[in-house]
C-alpha cells in the first residue's frame, strides 16, 4: 500500500464525509446496523464482507450517485474517477481490491459473522 492509498474502511469513511452522507441513512437503506457500520468505519472491526460492503455502497449510491466513484478514487490512492484513470492506475486499483477481497475472504471464513 502506498502513502496515498487508504484502507477500505478509511476510503468508505472519507466517501461518506465528502458526499455528506449520514451513516444512519446508509444503514436505513441496508441490512447493516449502525453499530456494525461504526465499528467498520473506525477500524475496530474493519473486516466487512464483500457482500455487505457492496450493499453499503449500493445504499450510499442511492443517496448520492457519485458514491462508488468517490469510494474507488479514495481506495485507489488518487482522487479521480475510474473513467479518468490510466490503464496502469486501473490495474493498481484492481490489484488492491483483489488483495483486500482475498484478505476478507480468509478472515470471514475463520470468524462468526455478527451483523
Amino acid at each position: 500500500m502506498t502513502v496515498n492509498e487508504l484502507r477500505i474502511n478509511e476510503a468508505f469513511d472519507k466517501m461518506l464525509e465528502e458526499l455528506d452522507i449520514r451513516a444512519k441513512d446508509v444503514c436505513d437503506r441496508s441490512s447493516v446496523s449502525e453499530s456494525r457500520l461504526s465499528q467498520f468505519r473506525s477500524g475496530k472491526k474493519a473486516n466487512m464482507g464483500t457482500c455487505l460492503l457492496d450493499e453499503l455502497l449500493d445504499a450510499a449510491q442511492s443517496i448520492n450517485p457519485r458514491a462508488r466513484k468517490v469510494f474507488a478514487a479514495y481506495l485507489g490512492g488518487n482522487y479521480k474517477s475510474v473513467d479518468e484513470m490510466t490503464m496502469a492506475e486501473k490495474g493498481e486499483l484492481m490489484i488492491a481490491l483483489g488483495k483486500s477481497i482475498m484478505s476478507s475472504v480468509s478472515t470471514d471464513s475463520k470468524s462468526t459473522k455478527t451483523f
